[in-house]
């Protein structure tokens, strides 16, 4: 069975984002002011040798001052 949004020819962060796009706008205004907010969210690149974590820094998003890019 092949997923619908691959049948539709969109990747699966389109059709994810699509996806919550239309239930933001389906919310009622009450509910629309708690969707609109983007939770914050943290990565962290880890290095690994030999199977185990030896290094890990902590990426900052996108559009921040701190953030690093090509690093």
């Amino acid at each position: 069975m092949v997923q619908y949004w691959r049948a539709a020819g969109v990747s699966y962060l389109r059709y994810s984002n699509l996806c919550a796009d239309a239930l933001r706008s389906a919310l009622k205004p009450a509910a629309a002011k708690k969707g609109a907010v983007k939770t914050p969210f943290s990565m962290t690149k880890s290095t690994w040798e030999s199977g185990k974590p030896v290094a890990r820094v902590q990426l900052e998003p996108a559009g921040t001052e701190t953030a690093a890019v090509g690093k």
